[in-house]
């Protein structure tokens, strides 16, 4: 039964113009990283850490936040949760299998615009750079660690996009770099703790500074960071099963 929910979900997940969609944002961010590169090529590597921490680690926050409205959420929108909610197949399965479809679809999103942005600021010379290959794993902690997360958020509240967006975009940018200890409640330090990019060399700190997380000094070991990824990606799946096990669930017009 997971197999079939999985794969009834992937085949709407990943249809033609989504995948085209998604690739097009790939080229469009592998070629800005060129450019980027263009401006400090003395610096390669951290160039690549950088935009990868702008713009990648974005993009899988974005992807993670779209596709995992389209887990549950989208069905409340287009009245058909009714229907996908009368299958014969048990609801944690049902979750499971359309979370997994998501985490997938995420998954060749991120890494697409990982590979574009190592052969546009490093070319052929990122398959010989060790955090290039740490950075498709991080990408891949992450897609499961938002996955669950927004999952969640979009089984409990309503229009949960703009929550999620909020998130992604406000809160993990900016709450990182804010004195005291609020950067611990963000995914965002953790994943860039397992990647460990070498900071690129500036006597001046601006909004790109602020956007990568290299304004302030505070970091989270790695060890640290393996455990509170897990213990997300464990939680927050425990709980987005545990809701939709019990909560009722309408049509969006209904519901309001």
């Amino acid at each position: 039964m997971l197999s079939v929910a999985f794969s009834s979900a992937l085949k709407d997940f990943v249809r033609p113009g989504r995948v085209i969609t998604w690739f097009l944002i790939a080229v469009v961010i592998g070629f800005i990283g060129k450019l980027w590169v263009g401006f400090q090529p003395t610096q390669s590597v951290a160039t690549y850490g950088q935009v990868m921490e702008i713009l990648g680690f974005r993009i899988l926050a974005l992807a993670s936040a779209v596709f995992g409205m389209q887990v549950l959420s989208a069905e409340l929108e287009q009245k058909t949760v009714v229907y996908l909610l009368t299958r014969s197949i048990s609801r944690p399965v049902l979750l499971a299998g359309r979370s997994l479809a998501s985490f997938v679809a995420v998954s060749g999103a991120s890494l697409m615009c990982w590979f574009a942005i190592g052969m546009g600021v490093l070319g052929p010379r990122a398959f010989q750079t060790p955090g290039f290959w740490m950075d498709a794993l991080a990408l891949l902690v992450g897609v499961a660690a938002y996955g669950v997360l927004f999952i969640f958020v979009s089984l409990i509240l309503n229009k949960a996009m703009i929550y999620c967006l909020i998130f992604a975009f406000g809160w993990e940018a900016f709450v990182p770099n804010m004195p005291g200890d609020l950067f611990y409640i963000s995914i965002y330090p953790y994943l860039k703790a397992l990647t460990n990019h070498a900071p690129v060399e500036s006597t001046k700190k601006g909004i790109i500074d602020v956007l990568s997380g290299q304004v302030t000094d505070l970091t989270v070991p790695v060890t640290a960071s393996w455990i509170v990824l897990a213990g997300i990606i464990v939680g927050f799946a425990a709980l987005g099963l545990w809701v939709f096990s019990q909560k009722e669930y309408l049509p969006r017009e209904e519901a309001e």
